[in-house]
């Protein structure tokens, strides 16, 4: 009992002192100009919009710019680099070799990359032959009246799934991609042990418009850490109707077959005549990425060897088709920018702290959150010394009439005065920090952002691994990801109040 409550006197210490420390605590000089010099160099056209996926010039030159201005502050790294570089590796469907073969009765029919895609594919190649088994709606008696997934037939078979509901087919309920009610379902028959799904794209889907939105994003180029030529155990497959009506032997078969499953005529699973024999293949190139890293180290001899990490990702989308620039001066050249101020403020302060400070700019987060995620695998300093991970990303904008194409979202750009501030569980004083904080700058934080936010930036590969992460952003405004997000919108006078809160919150972490 005693330890309980001397525990909980020291918990209630150290409340106070985080508040009383964060209004004694002396604010430090953000330069506006400063500010607005390095968005204005980070988002100008001549850096192609810094697209890890693009021109990787334009994105050395952003990096370039990194080194040079913390070189200028005195920070440390490794001998005279800032640059932690990695190699990974990016793939991208190899259509000409990626085909799926139906025979049906002894003739052939040869369908490719227009007709079907896998899905998340990791393995260099995928290859899938049997006699598909039709699985209707791939619905059980515990989500639906009607079962065709609970036979254990369908155990290393490949299995035939329409997408949507018997009351999507009969017309009596929307018909559109669900893309949770796909998932469930697909998850039934896995777990019901098919080595293969292939979700058929509904018969009502006019102009193979949902196949079309689906491929756009499944068939995108995919970066990665790993060269991973292994085989995918499980393998789902999205196809247009006409492959599931050459399975069954013939143009509208495939209708038929689900008008019997609605009319429970037929709601078992149905070994099919026909034979598949599908071949997706990936190919691979290897790419080099490049985090800046920047440390003031901490005066204490012990808590010197525990950090507070600092981060922005300094990527972007880069040029459209059309030569559109994605200048990114929100996302994430605000965020950016506000670090290296934040980095300034640090570094010329006459007391410094007593626990280091990691200042990182990552790479390619626009492409998978890659460059956190070296990091996270290479840290400066281990994970589990590291105390707190403070994540910006697009920290420079106030709320517009415009922006309420977003008000759907819960994330919508912020008025002035406020500010998203989202935390994990794994540091119970980093909420009363940040507020204590925001109080002093006149900020409210708001912390109601829910859990999915958590992957939705650099800061999920700190939160993985069980470090404390702070997320700060304005939130998303009506040129989020579009080539409107240029230097003109960016609210300076809020990313200066960004900068304060980062130095108040990160002085009181390096120090408590």
């Amino acid at each position: 009992m005693k330890r309980c409550k001397y525990l909980f006197l020291f918990t209630i210490s150290l409340l106070l002192f985080c508040s009383g420390f964060s209004q004694n605590l002396e604010l430090p000089r953000i330069s506006k100009s400063k500010l607005k010099e390095h968005v204005e160099f980070l988002a100008a056209d001549s850096l192609q919009g810094r697209s890890f996926a693009g021109n990787s010039r334009a994105l050395d030159v952003a990096a370039d710019y990194l080194e040079e201005e913390i070189g200028q502050m005195g920070l440390h790294f490794e001998g005279n680099s800032y640059s932690q570089q990695f190699e990974l590796f990016v793939s991208e469907r190899d259509e000409e070799n990626s085909l799926l073969k139906v025979v049906f009765q002894g003739k052939e029919q040869v369908f490719g990359s227009d007709d079907f895609f896998v899905v998340n594919q990791k393995a260099k190649e995928v290859r899938v032959d049997g006699k598909p088994f039709v699985a209707g709606f791939g619905l059980n008696t515990d989500n639906s009246n009607y079962d065709s997934v609970s036979s254990s037939v369908l155990k290393d078979r490949v299995v035939l799934v329409s997408v949507g509901t018997p009351e999507s087919f009969a017309g009596t309920s929307p018909s559109y991609w669900d893309n949770k009610l796909e998932k469930d379902k697909t998850d039934l028959v896995f777990d019901a042990g098919a080595r293969t799904v292939i979700l058929v794209t509904g018969v009502r889907d006019r102009n193979d418009e949902i196949f079309r939105e689906i491929a756009q994003w499944a068939n995108q180029r995919k970066y990665s850490l790993d060269k991973n030529v292994s085989e995918d155990e499980i393998t789902l497959v999205i196809a247009k109707p006409r492959v599931a009506d050459a399975i069954l032997g013939g143009k509208g078969r495939w209708k038929k077959a689900l008008r019997k499953t609605v009319r429970k005529e037929s709601v078992v699973p149905v070994e099919s005549a026909g034979d598949i024999r599908l071949s997706s293949v990936r190919k691979v190139d290897e790419l080099e990425g490049r985090n800046v890293i920047g440390i003031v180290e901490g005066t204490d001899s012990v808590l010197r060897n525990e950090c507070v990490v600092f981060m922005a990702h300094y990527d972007h989308l880069g040029v459209t088709k059309t030569g559109e620039i994605f200048n990114g001066a929100d996302d994430n050249a605000s965020g950016t920018s506000t670090l290296l101020e934040v980095a300034r403020a640090f570094s010329v302060s006459k007391e410094k702290p007593k626990r280091s400070i990691v200042f990182l700019w990552v790479t390619a987060e626009e492409v998978g959150l890659i460059g956190s995620e070296f990091y996270s695998r290479n840290p400066v300093f281990p994970m589990k010394s590291t105390v707190a991970c403070v994540n910006l990303d697009m920290v420079g904008r106030v709320y517009e009439p415009r922006d309420s194409v977003w008000n759907h979202s819960p994330k919508v750009v912020k008025p002035f005065h406020e500010i998203y501030a989202l935390v994990n569980n794994f540091d119970p004083s980093l909420p009363e920090i940040t507020g204590s904080a925001c109080e002093r700058l006149e900020l409210t934080p708001d912390f109601s952002l829910p859990e999915n936010f958590f992957y939705s930036s650099d800061h999920y590969n700190f939160h993985r691994n069980e470090v404390p992460i702070l997320n700060l952003s304005t939130g998303y405004t009506a040129d989020y990801h579009l080539p409107t997000d240029d230097v003109e919108r960016i609210n300076f006078d809020k990313m200066k109040k960004v900068a304060e809160l980062c130095y108040l919150v990160g002085w009181q972490l390096a120090n408590r």
